[in-house]
């Protein structure tokens, strides 16, 4: 037996490896796909832990909010933003904060960072899919920052509030950073 021999046995014993990990990968992922629920019998998906976490962090962000003291409201998604700063939520609370106060640009600049921070808002198949929303922010600011683009084309605001609008309208695209 060659060397050809030798390297030609030791390539086809790699393909057969390598096929083998895959098929066997493959039977995990479609394992896990039709039984759903293991999640729920073991114990609470992570979505869901961060869902009911959220729910209890921001109660008292949602009770200003419901009542109309803004302010209050935005102190308190700070707060936590400090306590929590790899939290993403804080910035959606403060975008829809802000949106209620008729402040467009500090709105999109916050869903911005909520977006970067959790791509999963942005992704219809989870849970915390808040698209639509982020959508009707970026029609309104394309809009509104488009006519102003017109009117003051040296203005850095303008300029970096239509950057942010054309991420967030890339990412709802589907789109990479």
């Amino acid at each position: 037996m060659d060397w050809l021999d030798r390297l030609s046995i030791a390539a086809i014993a790699a393909i057969a490896v390598i096929t083998i990990g895959m098929l066997a990968n493959q039977a995990l992922m479609q394992r896990g796909e039709e039984n759903p629920g293991e999640e729920a019998k073991g114990g609470k998906s992570s979505y869901a832990l961060q869902m009911e976490e959220d729910n209890k962090l921001f109660k008292e962000v949602r009770a200003f909010q419901e009542q109309g003291h803004y302010q209050e409201a935005m102190a308190q998604a700070k707060d936590i933003m400090k306590s929590y700063p790899k939290k993403s939520m804080p910035y959606v609370y403060l975008a829809r904060l802000h949106f209620k106060q008729g402040e467009l640009r500090e709105t999109i600049i916050n869903y911005r960072l909520a977006v970067e921070m959790e791509p999963d808002y942005v992704d219809e198949r989870t849970p915390l899919f808040i698209g639509e929303e982020i959508k009707q922010i970026v029609e309104e600011g394309r809009e509104k920052f488009g006519r102003e683009k017109v009117l003051k084309p040296e203005d850095s605001q303008v300029r970096n509030a239509l950057k942010d609008i054309y991420y967030l309208q890339s990412r709802l695209a589907g789109g990479c950073e």
